[in-house]
């Protein structure tokens, strides 16, 4: 049975993140944009990923586990990435990144 999903409002949290919050039991989905040099620092392990989170404050509760799901990229390209967090309700996130290929 399909389950009625409430319009998401998305919130600007900072020049280079945005969030919305699905609901009490539904994820939230926090969008970031950085540097090539930040997400170099970011992507270095889960551990610094999930503190960088944390740190900001972005989500609702601190994260106990991070996965990086899927990162694509140009070998050998300092262009800008978009990340997309997904965090669950059992304080999980995976996060997609992709390097923009015309920044």
């Amino acid at each position: 049975m399909a389950r009625f999903v409430p319009p998401s409002k998305w919130r600007k949290l900072a020049k280079n993140a945005w969030k919305t919050d699905l609901g009490a039991e539904l994820p939230e989905m926090l969008v970031l944009r950085m540097s090539d040099e930040e997400f170099r620092k970011f992507r270095s392990s889960a551990r610094f990923a999930q503190t960088y989170i944390d740190k900001h404050k972005y989500l609702k509760r601190k994260l106990i586990k991070f996965v990086f799901t899927s990162i694509v990229g140009e070998r050998g390209s300092k262009s800008a990435w978009s990340l997309i967090l997904i965090h669950t309700p059992q304080s999980t996130a995976r996060l997609i990144a992709w390097q923009d290929p015309c920044s």
